[in-house]
């Protein structure tokens, strides 16, 4: 029986991409909103909490009956990315992996919490688009990550099966993503793996340089 290529979804900002968004300080100006959108016991529940900028943006969309705290929300978010993109880069070995698994007939996707604006700038400014058999951005789902709506969605597109996938991220969000989507991850970063915040997760493999995944897809085969 052929074995199939294995699938390989990547994560893009700070995977891909090298941006210099400014995800602390968003986060933060997201709590002040959230503050000032739910009840002080709520918020004194919930402050600190490991969610995610997106999962904040959701709650306050949940509670703002106004809908102008998450138009508020939305337009920092938007506005950080934006200008974390201005001087963002692409490592040279981004581009020699990708050239050597897209040559072997991988099938190749993204999968990114940005925004569907945001993942088409950078890819087409560093010309990326043509690596990706699929991208899939927050636009297109329903729940962002940690859920797995977004690599199940991928998997069914492609007929892959779990133990055929594996998900490239940078992350705590990418790491139990990937566990709820019960897929192999590849941790990329150079600090040691971050697994996550509100689960102990060991990534099925660490990587510091794109060029090391190759090895890894390979044994996959």
């Amino acid at each position: 029986m052929v074995k199939l290529l294995p699938l390989v979804v990547f994560d893009m900002d700070g995977t891909i991409i090298q941006s210099n968004i400014d995800y602390f300080g968003t986060r933060q100006k997201i709590w002040e909103i959230l503050k000032d959108t739910v009840s002080k016991n709520h918020y004194e529940k919930i402050v600190g909490s490991p969610r995610s900028i997106i999962e904040l943006v959701d709650l306050i969309e949940r509670n703002d009956k106004t809908n102008t705290k998450v138009k508020q929300a939305w337009g920092i978010i938007e506005k950080s990315e934006k200008e974390g993109y201005e001087d963002a880069r692409v490592d040279d070995d981004v581009y020699e992996t990708l050239e050597f698994l897209k040559a072997k007939e991988y099938t190749l996707t993204i999968f990114t919490n940005n925004s569907r604006n945001l993942t088409n700038y950078g890819l087409e400014k560093f010309k990326l688009q043509k690596y990706f058999d699929f991208v899939l951005t927050r636009d297109e789902v329903k729940n962002t990550k940690p859920h797995p709506e977004g690599l199940e969605t991928t998997m069914k597109r492609f007929s892959a099966q779990n133990n055929n996938v594996v998900f490239v991220g940078d992350s705590w969000i990418d790491a139990e993503t990937a566990v709820n989507a019960k897929v192999k991850f590849i941790y990329f970063g150079s600090k040691g793996a971050p697994g996550t915040r509100r689960k102990v997760i060991k990534p099925d493999y660490t990587v510091e340089f794109m060029k090391d995944l190759i090895p890894i897809v390979e044994k996959l085969k």
